[in-house]
């Protein structure tokens, strides 16, 4: 299967520096050798209404939703802003875990710091989750996902984020909610969100067929067992009862040739129904080093591909 490498400009961030902090600029020795094409944080923070960050922070949790009955830590994100002026574009990380198990806190560390290497937001979601007492089944965890990114649309922007640049990002059970979203457009605009606003989603490693999975406890937990709801949940059957979703498609798979072959024939269905899609071949990779392995200083399969993918759409 041949890799996805991509040769794209890199996404330029315009930080602030202590000169640009001085009120007395005009007598300062390091503001009169200062380049005239340097956007000041007084200058950026009037045109962009946001303040200028000197160094990365975070986490910031904030809740996007209340559910009755449900631990407030399962409606809630984390917000890491990168350094600069002005809002930043924004990748909404959704962990994996068999829609059982995992947080938003789980292996965030790296990736906050590749995120803030592009000069961008991570946004890490937590998300309902199907444990034996919980009685929560889909579409909770579509939903709950459904409902930050809603949160994101319409607050972000007073948190720093910039969400007219939004792209998704998840690994297994989070590769499945991220799809789903995108191309279930009922999900978000019930929630309150633009289906539009999505510019881009990257799904790490997971079929999506959910009907053709293997039949075992994981997938009758979250989804039951009737078949239209495992359908429905199904990216590629959403694709073809909507047609092309707007957001354009990068997967990253790895493993046996058939499971190889499912995540092709997925590309294969956005591109047929007139969307974009791409695949990228993580081989030989297990299903966990396609997470853990996204923004490692080593990786040479996953992070370069992903990494010029989410500049060209930001």
């Amino acid at each position: 299967m041949r890799k996805l490498l991509l040769l794209l400009p890199a996404l330029l961030l315009v930080g602030c520096t202590a000169t640009d902090r001085e009120s007395s600029s005009a007598t300062s020795p390091a503001a009169s050798t200062r380049s005239s094409s340097t956007i000041s944080p007084t200058t950026s923070a009037k045109a962009t209404g946001a303040s200028c960050r000197e160094t990365a922070s975070g986490p910031k949790t904030l809740s996007y939703t209340k559910r009755s009955g449900v631990e407030p830590n399962l409606t809630s994100l984390d917000v890491y802003m990168p350094p600069g002026c002005g809002p930043a574009p924004v990748l909404i990380w959704v962990h994996g875990g068999g829609w059982r198990r995992g947080d938003k806190s789980n292996g965030i560390k790296q990736k906050v710091a590749w995120a803030e290497s592009l000069g961008a937001a991570l946004v890490s979601v937590n998300y309902r989750l199907t444990t034996p007492d919980s009685g929560v089944q889909w579409p909770d965890h579509g939903q709950d996902l459904a409902a930050a990114v809603a949160w994101i649309q319409q607050n972000g922007a007073a948190e720093g984020l910039d969400p007219s640049r939004l792209t998704l990002i998840g690994h297994s059970a989070g590769a499945h909610l991220v799809a789903i979203v995108a191309t279930d457009p009922a999900l978000l605009t019930t929630a309150g969100a633009d289906p539009s606003m999505v510019s881009c989603v990257v799904a790490l490693d997971f079929s999506f067929d959910l009907a053709r999975a293997p039949a075992d406890k994981m997938i009758a937990d979250a989804f039951g067992t009737d078949p239209e709801v495992i359908a429905s949940a199904s990216p590629n059957v959403q694709i073809e009862r909507n047609g092309a979703p707007s957001a354009r498609f990068l997967i990253a798979t790895r493993g046996g040739r058939s499971r190889v072959a499912d995540a092709q024939a997925f590309v294969d269905l956005v591109n047929t129904s007139g969307g974009s899609a791409e695949l990228v071949d993580a081989t030989p990779y297990t299903h966990n080093q396609v997470s853990t392995q996204l923004g490692a200083a080593d990786d040479t399969l996953v992070t370069p591909a992903v990494s010029a993918f989410v500049q060209a759409c930001n």
